[in-house]
């Protein structure tokens, strides 16, 4: 599944979902959509961007952000564009950079930014400074 990001009234940048990885995730997201949330960034967990949810659902595709990045450094790949749920908060966040300091939560692993990396990466700094912008989340149709 595909998924647009919309902030502001353009389109900044495209989410792939893993369905095979989080099938009971991505229904839920999927019966969601269309949906507007307000970003906010996460202050103690490096270069994330965070959209609350209405969604309600049990991990799949679990990890835990420090090991995630142990094996980033290890396959000499990247976090920046990884996009994950954290159930107990219902937030849909996605990393916009390579910083990521150790956080012992687990989180489930829903999918990759695919286009856009870029964009979000200066979304991210501004949100940092300026949170609350209004995102749109919608259904690309294949």
């Amino acid at each position: 599944m595909k998924i647009n990001f919309n902030l502001g009234g353009e389109d900044v940048a495209v989410i792939e979902v893993w369905d095979h990885l989080v099938p009971e995730l991505a229904k839920k997201i999927r019966d969601a959509l269309p949906f507007t949330s307000y970003l906010q960034h996460g202050k103690l967990t490096g270069d994330l961007l965070l959209m609350q949810t209405k969604i309600l659902a049990d991990w799949e595709n679990i990890f835990y952000p420090e090991d995630l990045a142990a094996q980033v450094q290890a396959e000499g790949t990247e976090i920046r564009g990884a996009v994950s749920y954290y159930g107990p908060r219902q937030q849909i966040s996605i990393m916009y950079g390579n910083d990521i300091p150790p956080e012992p939560l687990p989180v489930s692993g829903i999918g990759r930014v695919i286009e856009g990396a870029d964009q979000l990466e200066l979304i991210g700094l501004r949100t940092w400074l300026e949170p609350g912008a209004q995102v749109k989340l919608s259904l690309i149709e294949e």
